[in-house]
């Protein structure tokens, strides 16, 4: 499932070293504000110890965001895109299997990628059905931890081949933004130390925040790249335009710009960029 193109290494490492400084940066600031919660007048101590806890978790943020650049980075030589996104992740979990889905705003899929073997075969599955982990996180914009008996009965589809495959447990987390939910980030059998959500939800938000400061990172795709976060949001700006300007669904909207897109011989993105500019009607 990896998509063609390459990182830039050496963007990825200078970048890695700006979100170094970002964090360091942010750890300043909360210690400074940890400092006045000790000194000042009671009535404004939880302005502090907040604006504190702000900052560190800015920290946490940077942090994780440089170690995914890093990680990224040694993956560059060998792998492509796609592959190195997930790996990516895999690393910083701890978890061999997986998948990373985008969808639209009415939930169909705009991009995927997975690890091979089992984390593949599950989203592949989750496609081909329609339901699973990865859309109920995305709908619900909650983690979602499923064990056992309980994938079959959350996902009647679904489940039964998951489980056949021997997967016990999943672990999704929405791929949150601004403007919304991207997509979701899946553990197939995650390590249980992760299991409450929280690290791997951390994880996705460092992706998310990857992927804002990446979009000139690898070559374009002539479809949607992970790498560009801007591109998947005006990619769901354009639909809505030509599902306005033609009365149809967001999904049939999006089959137009791409089936234009492949008539020109031209990337996506162009054919979003006049969309949203005038330049096209479809």
């Amino acid at each position: 499932m990896a998509r063609s193109g390459r990182w830039d290494l050496n963007l990825l490492l200078t970048r890695a070293a700006a979100e170094d400084i970002r964090a360091d940066s942010a750890a300043a600031r909360a210690a400074e504000a940890e400092l006045r919660a000790m000194r000042c007048v009671p009535e404004m101590h939880d302005i502090h110890v907040s604006a504190a806890r702000v900052h560190r978790s800015n920290e946490e943020l940077h942090r994780a965001t440089a170690r995914l650049h890093r990680s990224l980075a040694r993956q560059v030589t060998t792998q492509a895109v796609g592959a190195s996104v997930v790996t990516a992740i895999s690393e910083a979990t701890d978890a061999p299997d997986v998948a990373l889905l985008l969808l639209t705003s009415d939930g169909a899929a705009a991009g995927s990628q997975a690890t091979d073997g089992l984390g593949e075969t599950a989203q592949d599955l989750e496609l081909v059905h329609g339901e699973g982990p990865s859309h109920s996180a995305w709908n619900s914009r909650q983690p979602v931890l499923n064990e056992g008996d309980e994938i079959a009965h959350h996902w009647p589809h679904l489940g039964p081949p998951l489980r056949s495959l021997g997967i016990s447990t999943v672990l999704a987390v929405p791929i949150r933004v601004p403007h919304g939910v991207l997509g979701a980030l899946t553990l197939y059998n995650p390590p249980a130390r992760i299991r409450c959500g929280s690290a791997l939800q951390g994880a996705a938000d460092a992706f998310a925040h990857l992927l804002a400061r990446t979009v000139d990172v690898g070559q374009a795709p002539d479809s949607l790249d992970l790498a560009d976060i801007d591109g998947v949001s005006r990619l769901h700006r354009a639909a809505g335009v030509v599902a306005v300007d033609c009365d149809c669904s967001v999904n049939d909207a999006l089959a137009l710009i791409r089936a234009r897109s492949f008539v020109e011989n031209c990337a996506t993105s162009a054919i979003v960029e006049r969309v949203l500019s005038g330049d096209l009607r479809l």
